[in-house]
């Protein structure tokens, strides 16, 4: 499900950046996105990098909770330079 990151040259993410702005907490989250809090928080802190799969499931939870009028989370603002 998600790979521990030895490397101290992790890329950042904005994920809990995003989150909080938007008002959810890591158990909001990970309902909305169907991932564990577990991975949420270890993404967030950089201690594990999900894979593709997981990270999509998780913009989708960051999009579900808005309207059709706000904006939209995109992969490569919440997971920037995520090859």
């Amino acid at each position: 499900m998600f790979e521990y990151i030895d490397k101290p040259d992790v890329k950042q993410n904005n994920l809990k950046r995003i989150r909080t702005q938007l008002g959810l907490t890591i158990t909001a989250l990970s309902n909305l996105a169907d991932v564990s809090t577990t991975l949420i928080s270890k993404t967030e802190r950089m201690l594990a990098n999900p894979t593709r799969v997981m990270k999509n499931k998780i913009i989708i939870g960051l999009n579900a909770d808005s309207t059709s009028t706000e904006k939209k989370w995109k992969y490569e603002e919440v997971f920037p330079g995520d090859e």
